[in-house]
């Protein structure tokens, strides 16, 4: 089947197209404001958080949030609601001290441990050795790395968060 692209820096041919095309028509994930998807820049913790609500169906919910759960997203934040409400489902963590790193880099581990916790796998994951190695193993699983390059403690690019997202929608 063809693949036709909504942009114009991601090739018909690429391995991602589909998983990028799909995603974008559901309204998951979005370009810039040129109307680039950069498959590969990096994203960021907030803008996995808000990958995750719009996966859930929950923007608007999140749009509304407004929270001081970590000290490091101000009520100001435009990531805030998305961070919150990510937050109070279970499906993010910060790393302790109230911090959450909006602008660090999500890794390929955290986002595979956000998927599994969407998809209500946490409890699996956990009885099989919690994190990171049960979040791993039931990632791997699910199919969820499929097609995947790059080490799990490394940062996720774009092309690869549509990727991971859209192998989540199947498993």
């Amino acid at each position: 089947t063809q693949v036709v692209t909504s942009f114009p820096d991601v090739s018909a041919s690429a391995p991602y197209a589909e998983a990028v095309n799909t995603l974008h028509e559901y309204g998951i994930i979005n370009g810039d404001n040129k109307g680039n998807f950069n498959p590969n820049s990096s994203v960021t913790r907030a803008e996995a958080a808000a990958i995750i609500c719009r996966l859930l169906g929950m923007e608007e919910e999140a749009k509304q949030a407004r929270t001081t759960s970590f000290t490091d997203v101000p009520t100001n934040h435009w990531a805030n609601g998305y961070v919150a409400k990510a937050a109070e489902q279970g499906i993010i963590n910060g790393y302790g001290s109230g911090k959450f790193g909006p602008s660090d880099s999500v890794t390929y581990l955290q986002l595979a441990k956000m998927l599994v916790c969407v998809w209500g796998y946490g409890d699996d994951a956990d009885a099989r050795g919690g994190w990171p190695t049960g979040f791993i193993d039931v990632a791997r699983d699910k199919g969820y790395f499929s097609g995947i390059y790059g080490g799990q403690n490394e940062n996720a690019d774009r092309s690869m968060v549509a990727l991971m997202v859209y192998n989540s929608l199947k498993g």
